[in-house]
């Protein structure tokens, strides 16, 4: 299922978003195109759009998981292969190993032959990114590294707040319950909430449907995604395409 919104001048598309397999959510600001998440299929999901991988600024990564990040090198690989010559960024939470391991070994394979400047930009909490009249600042999540849903050890993981020409629009990524996400989510025009679980699952790594749709009152519009089915939950004036 996908989703578009629209505001001033502003576009935010969920292209694909299933627990466990791929999220990816276009944002378009003005001139300014910028991925969040990058999960497998990514690639795939901007050409269905019709939406050349070129106009993209860069990716900003909520954490290191596969299903968040494992689109990454075809991405990177398909602005090599086309020629591709203006920069192009990866944000990710400091720490992220996966994200930083990935980036190294695409220099590594690729070298001197990446038409484009692949840059990268480790964040910590609180950092803002500013990219012409787009702001994005990064606020820290509770996520944890788990196998077959057992927490292992806390996973590097950030939230993201785009603000455009006075719009909000509010990324959770995948997250359990805790204070921080109040800030990040209240009064945005629209927020894009995780709700993995049904009922509540082992702590520390995801939101019940029950806590986000709490959540989803602080903004004016949400969207809860990251869904085992792939389903998403809207409500006005977002809309959900079915498949």
């Amino acid at each position: 299922m996908t989703m578009r919104w629209e505001g001033n001048d502003l576009v935010v598309e969920i292209l694909f978003s299933q627990a466990g397999l791929a999220t990816q959510v276009l944002v378009g600001a003005g001139s300014t195109y910028l991925l969040f998440d990058a999960g497998d299929g990514t690639l795939r999901d901007l050409l269905e759009r019709g939406v050349p991988p070129k106009k993209l600024a860069g990716a900003f990564i909520t954490h290191g998981h596969a299903d968040h990040m494992a689109g990454l090198w075809g991405l990177l690989g398909y602005l090599r292969a086309e020629g591709h010559t203006e920069s192009f960024t990866i944000w990710y939470p400091q720490g992220a190993c996966e994200v930083a391991e990935a980036l190294a070994a695409f220099r590594r394979c690729y070298g001197p032959t990446i038409p484009y400047e692949l840059a990268e930009h480790p964040l910590s909490d609180g950092e803002l990114v500013r990219l012409e009249n787009v702001e994005v600042l990064a606020r820290k999540l509770e996520h944890w590294h788990s196998i077959q849903g057992k927490p292992l050890a806390p996973a590097p993981a950030l939230g993201y707040r785009i603000t455009f020409l006075g719009q909000t629009v509010a990324i959770t990524g995948d997250t359990a319950f805790h204070p921080g996400l109040e800030d990040l989510l209240r009064g945005a025009d629209l927020a894009l909430i995780e709700a993995t679980w049904e009922e509540e699952g082992p702590q520390g790594l995801h939101l019940t449907r029950r806590e986000a749709q709490k959540l989803a009152r602080l903004a004016k519009a949400a969207v809860l995604l990251h869904r085992p089915d792939g389903r998403l939950l809207c409500n006005r004036p977002t809309h959900c395409d079915p498949p």
